[in-house]
């Protein structure tokens, strides 16, 4: 659960929309049912009811409402008094917008290695949904983006690829897959699949994945982040494919079971973008030197390995 989650069930009590609720948060309608059931799947209960066409909270719904409504207040709060702190230097900080898994999974020892080459560097990341990462590029609200398999072609934006993080197959600790160190690809068919959800980029690359191997999966639950997922699994409600950096050591073993593709190589790519319009602060162009001996896309092309 995160704070952005919070939000997003705050608005749409405050709205009683789906639609607005996912116009106010960037991401689409079918993203704020995925994330109200995910909410209902860890509070083990319901959160609303519809009657005639209104939204009504049910009494856990009432009372978790109002925890919802006081966290995102402070977290707005607590943003708006930081940028207007740093707003007057901001041209000497770079900023980053990334998924959730590339932000926290990836792309730390790259700002680690950053801050240890210019002390005193000043690096701040966002976690956004994928489909903020564009618009905050090409807007200037971000100086980079880190997203998992890009799901479409932008003008003026170019994807470096500078990662492939390895997806592995999870399991509950009593499931018969348990104590196994690998599984071929041909067992997965008829597993019971915890996936993300379909809107997802990383969700298309396993599809792609699954379909030329000739792997029809069972699709069990569909959720919209990787720690839920995990928890899904813990529980036993299924297994799922995901990027081998998002599990933590004290989970395997404990509450997961990790296994290996044993005949196939599969891979989730994971970019770097920034605008070719814009100039970089020096800073910024500091941060791109990280990168440098990456072969850089064309101008106004893509690696996308859709």
């Amino acid at each position: 659960m995160n704070i952005e989650t919070l939000k997003v069930f705050r608005d749409l009590l405050d709205t009683g929309s789906f639609s607005k609720t996912a116009d106010l948060n960037y991401i689409s309608q079918s993203a704020v049912s995925q994330q109200i059931k995910k909410l209902e799947f860890i509070l083990k209960c319901n959160l609303y009811s519809r009657q005639g066409g209104k939204i009504i909270l049910t009494p856990c719904g009432k009372k978790f409402y109002e925890a919802a409504q006081k966290v995102a207040s402070v977290y707005e709060g607590a943003l708006k008094d930081i940028r207007a702190i740093g707003k007057g230097h901001s041209d000497d900080e770079v900023k980053i917008s990334s998924i959730y898994s590339a932000g926290v999974y990836i792309i730390q020892g790259y700002i680690k290695q950053f801050i240890a080459a210019n002390h005193g560097a000043r690096i701040s990341v966002e976690y956004r949904q994928f489909s903020q990462i564009y618009s905050d590029i090409t807007s200037g609200r971000a100086d980079f983006g880190f997203m998992a398999c890009p799901y479409r072609r932008a003008p003026g934006l170019a994807m470096l690829p500078v990662a492939n993080d390895e997806m592995v197959l999870i399991s509950g600790v009593n499931s018969p897959l348990a104590g196994r160190r690998s599984v071929s690809v041909k067992e997965l068919s008829g597993l019971d699949f915890i996936h993300l959800d379909r809107i997802f980029p990383s969700r298309r690359h396993i599809d792609n994945f699954l379909r030329r191997h000739g792997v029809k999966p069972r699709v069990k639950m569909e959720l919209d982040n990787l720690e839920t997922i995990k928890s899904a699994v813990a529980s036993g409600d299924g297994v799922s494919l995901i990027p081998s950096s998002s599990i933590r050591e004290h989970e395997k073993g404990t509450t997961l079971h990790v296994h290996k593709i044993s005949d196939a190589e599969f891979l989730r790519p994971i970019y770097l973008i920034y605008s070719r319009r814009r100039k970089l602060s020096a800073p910024a162009r500091r941060f791109m030197g990280i990168f440098d001996g990456i072969k850089k896309p064309a101008a106004g092309g893509s690696n996308d390995r859709r």
